[in-house]
């Protein structure tokens, strides 16, 4: 993704964070994708064949879900991939429509900051209460912190694509 400025430096860095989170993340979605598929593979396998399902293929399951969701939130959010519905855009003239996605980006930061802002108090109850999974008796706290820095990031890759956005309007 290239983000025009008026600034060649500030282009470049935003770029450089960019590629280094795409090459970081990418490689860890696709692994943690695999490890659920194998997974799931071998559990139904075992459970199946030789009537011994994996123990706690569940809980690996949901972490790795976990993993690939916020993970390629931050990604999408970097790629303004997200889903959007055009239903009223024709009838938005196009002097409005640069305040249209603003006002948008506004309310998704909010939403992105709310859900950051409540998992970090979900992870900290976690922490505190000492919450494990049932089977594999994996703590909770250190995954519900990630998903939190991972909106956080969303957050912030969010706002600063709406920033650049503003520059390139003037």
């Amino acid at each position: 993704m290239t983000l025009l400025t008026k600034s060649n430096t500030q282009a470049g860095a935003w770029n450089l964070c960019l590629n280094f989170l795409h090459r970081l993340f990418e490689p860890l979605v696709s692994i943690a994708l695999f490890f659920m598929m194998a997974l799931t593979f071998f559990d139904v396998i075992g459970r199946y064949i030789f009537n011994s399902p994996i123990i706690g293929a569940l809980e690996l399951t949901e972490f790795s879900m976990a993993i690939v969701i916020f993970l390629g939130l931050v990604l999408l959010t970097s790629q303004e991939g997200h889903v959007t519905v055009d239903l009223i855009d024709n009838f938005v003239p196009d002097k409005i429509k640069p305040i249209q996605n603003i006002i948008i980006n506004l309310i998704n930061l909010a939403v992105l900051i709310v859900i950051s802002w409540q998992l970090w108090i979900k992870a900290g109850d976690a922490a505190e209460y000492g919450d494990r999974t049932e089977y594999l008796y994996m703590p909770l706290s250190p995954l519900i912190f990630f998903m939190s820095i991972m909106t956080g990031v969303a957050g912030l890759i969010l706002l600063f694509i709406m920033i650049n956005s503003l520059k390139m309007e003037k």
